[in-house]
């Protein structure tokens, strides 16, 4: 069974002044951005548990650690993975896959994501799922 889902490896540049990731190239993700937002989540915090018809998400922890569970409704293919900050990933997680993520740590988690599609009231294209 393929997984549409992808854990992206990345390699920062280094040098003597410190790091740079970066996590949304259009030669990687190859989309048009509508919405950046960062997540602060505290210990014990559970989020996401939807999954989008339309919308692809791509997520990087930059601080902390988060468990990230994932369920492709096409294939029935599913995966969770621990990711922290260190790890340099990205969680590409496109259309019907639903998604989930945990902070287990003492530590607030904060999580940067990037989304094809701005969030409205009155039209989320976010339907519930609970898989975490």
């Amino acid at each position: 069974m393929d997984k549409r889902f992808e854990i992206i490896r990345f390699k920062p540049f280094e040098d003597k002044r410190g790091s740079l990731k970066k996590i949304a190239m259009k030669s990687c993700i190859g989309m048009d951005i509508e919405e950046v937002y960062v997540l602060y989540s505290n210990k014990g915090a559970v989020r996401g548990n939807h999954y989008h018809k339309e919308t692809v998400e791509y997520f990087t922890v930059l601080k902390g650690t988060a468990s990230f569970s994932l369920k492709d409704l096409e294939t029935g293919c599913s995966e969770t993975v621990k990711l922290s900050s260190g790890d340099n990933i990205i969680i590409k997680v496109p259309a019907n896959v639903v998604h989930a993520f945990k902070n287990e740590e003492d530590e607030p988690m904060v999580m940067l994501a990037v989304s094809s599609r701005e969030y409205k009231v009155d039209d989320t294209d976010t339907y519930p799922m609970v898989i975490m």
